[in-house]
């Protein structure tokens, strides 16, 4: 990462570089001062977010399938949503499964059960007794630990079935002796109405012949006639009393069978024990009339698997809904199996996850080889440890992860995880960069906010700490900076002051006197070390005297620099012809010795004849005789 202390004139190191890389021209030496830069640029980088990598990183590294949703704790199936419980839970029982080993204990259960449903199915022995015999294979289910004891459940609600059906024959026996005896309580109270209307006609007739005691006793015999008829019709009256009784209790009692039943069977089909609701659905069948098979409660839990539908619905209903969540899971581990033979090894593993949800309780998922689920168990647990990585935006043990992920799973898709994770850092990167340039610009308050920033992308971004350490140091030197630099500056000791630029920008970032006198070392150093590494790039394509050009530019910047007199030391003996013409040239110049100082560009020239200086000296120095020529002249004159 590019740590900058002071911005240099980058416009003009550019046009160097440029004019170098084409022609090895070098930059004239300075006639005075260099133009000091106004200050710092300001960084330009904005926020910068992880948003994208932590979406890639939930979908590469999330093994549920679509189907499964762990925020609402629901898997949807045909338009149905089971209860998945929370992410723990389900992966807990997960990876127990994928643990596990088919036993034969599991293999005796899954074929009692098979048998079970064969002797249920329309093409079963229906005779009381093979029906009896297959309850009782129900308890023989319920040993197995695979059972969880439901088939239990199942032989209690069928017996509870045939109870209440032997109550009702015993209430049936008794409604019909109710029965009996109401015909003949009305047929005794129908007969005493006649004949109590014929000693009525009687009594007329003879009312006038008859003296006043047989009156007193007839009158007699009318107040007991009117008591008695209405006792015999109170007890008719309580005759249809217990009967209605018994014949609604009757129909209460049947109904309740019904109800039990069915809402077993709704519960089995919530629970996903299919193979449960198919026996219980077989035994209803057996029990109930055709007339009884309509639903009276689920109603609500089977309508979510037929949508927009009127149709009524009944117990073959939930049996087919069962029979198609066997099929799916069968279906499921062949898919599953297929996938993994073909290398798919990611969609194997969210095609698991959605069958063993749907299909947990059944022995169809004995299918998948024990060697198949150890390897579906590594990369189930590799992703999920690399999704909580990279949730905690841990670049580096994402990128470990990755690596062995792909290893596993060749459909994995590594090269985008990756490169999500290279994004991401290089965007902490620069928000450490961006927080460098305001720190040193004295712009704290920026400065704290793209640090933070950083660190948000990636907290354990090393640059964070380096960035950190830095700072103190910093910090620290500080208020030793003023002296260090003005005993370089009066050593003369250019590169001294541009080795320490970091220390010193920081130290002197408020000093206005000696801030210009800083950035005007830095630039000139850089100018040096520009024209030296352009000087070692010219050599390495043999051209040695254009080397020893540029170096003799670079000393006029400072010809105390000591790389630059190490690099004119080391490619002396090579052009030495060269720059003993040189040296006698400047010195003759110097001296005024014009002709002298031409004659020697002259012989240089011929060494080489494309050098710049010698030309601008050949130049020089005849513009100079020439000028020395005319005076001479002028003065011959007079």
């Amino acid at each position: 990462m590019l740590k900058v202390c002071a911005s240099i004139s980058l416009l003009f190191l550019a046009a160097q570089a440029v004019s170098y890389g084409q022609g090895y021209a070098p930059v004239s030496a300075p006639s005075g001062p260099a133009p000091v830069a106004a200050g710092m640029s300001a960084p330009t980088g904005g926020i910068f977010e992880s948003n994208t990598f932590l979406e890639m990183a939930n979908r590469a590294f999330d093994p549920s399938s679509d189907s499964m949703d762990f925020e609402n704790g629901s898997f949807a199936w045909k338009g149905k949503t089971f209860n998945l419980t929370d992410q723990r839970a389900f992966r807990a029982r997960f990876e127990r499964f994928l643990l596990a080993a088919p036993t034969e204990e599991e293999e005796n259960y899954a074929r009692l059960m098979d048998d079970i449903l064969d002797r249920l199915s329309a093409m079963g022995d229906h005779r009381e007794d093979a029906i009896l015999e297959t309850w009782e294979m129900l308890f023989r289910a319920a040993n197995f630990d695979s059972d969880g004891g439901n088939s239990t459940i199942v032989a209690n609600q069928v017996f509870n079935a045939w109870r209440i059906r032997k109550e009702m024959r015993g209430t049936a026996l008794t409604q019909r002796e109710l029965a009996d005896m109401r015909r003949y309580q009305q047929e005794v109270v129908a007969n005493r109405t006649q004949i109590l209307q014929k000693l009525k006609e009687r009594k007329m007739k003879e009312s006038v012949r008859m003296t006043s005691g047989d009156n007193a006793a007839a009158e007699t015999a009318n107040g007991k006639s009117p008591t008695e008829q209405a006792y015999r019709i109170l007890e008719l009256a309580e005759t249809e009393a217990k009967l209605l009784a018994m014949e609604g209790q009757a129909a209460l009692t049947g109904m309740q069978a019904k109800l039990q039943m069915q809402s077993q069977i709704v519960a089995f089909l919530v629970q996903r024990r299919y193979q449960h609701a198919l026996v219980l659905s077989g035994f209803y069948q057996l029990l109930f009339k055709g007339s009884q098979q309509q639903l009276e409660v689920g109603k609500g839990e089977l309508k979510s698997f037929f949508p927009n539908t009127d149709m009524v619905f009944t117990v073959d209903m939930m049996a087919f809904v069962a029979n198609e969540a066997v099929t799916d899971v069968n279906k499921g581990v062949d898919a599953v199996n297929t996938a993994y033979v073909e290398e798919r090894t990611i969609i194997a593993l969210e095609r698991l996850q959605e069958t063993f949800f749907l299909g947990e309780f059944m022995p169809e998922l004995n299918a998948i080889p024990v060697e198949q689920r150890r390897t579906l168990l590594d990369l189930y647990r590799d992703m999920m440890e690399a999704g909580e990585l990279a949730d905690a935006k841990d670049y580096n043990g994402v990128e470990q992860y990755a690596e062995r992920i792909s290893l596993i799973a060749k459909d994995f898709p590594k090269m985008r995880v990756l490169s999500s994770v290279e994004t991401a850092k290089s965007m902490s990167d620069m928000a450490v960069f961006a927080a460098s340039q305001y720190r040193n610009l004295g712009d704290i308050d920026k400065a704290r906010a793209e640090l933070q920033t950083a660190i948000d992308i990636w907290p354990s971004n090393p640059s964070v700490r380096e960035f950190q350490q830095e700072t103190t140091k910093l910090a620290t030197a500080g208020s030793q900076g003023v002296q260090i630099f003005d005993d370089l500056y009066k050593r003369g000791d250019h590169r001294g002051i541009y080795d320490r630029r970091m220390d010193l920008g920081f130290a002197l970032a408020e000093d206005s006197a000696r801030r210009p006198l800083l950035m005007e070392v830095i630039e000139q150093v850089s100018t040096i070390d520009l024209l030296v590494a352009q000087s070692e790039e010219a050599l390495k394509q043999g051209d040695a005297y254009v080397a020893w050009e540029l170096l003799a530019e670079a000393a006029k910047f400072d010809a105390d620099d000591a790389p630059m007199n190490r690099a004119r030391a080391e490619l002396a003996p090579r052009v030495a012809d060269f720059v003993v013409y040189l040296d006698r040239a400047q010195r003759q110049s110097a001296e005024a010795q014009h002709a002298g100082a031409l004659a020697a560009f002259l012989a240089a020239q011929d060494i080489y004849p494309a050098s710049r200086m010698c030309r601008e000296g050949i130049e020089r120095e005849s513009s100079a005789l020439m000028a020395q020529l005319r005076e001479q002249k002028s003065e011959d004159v007079e």
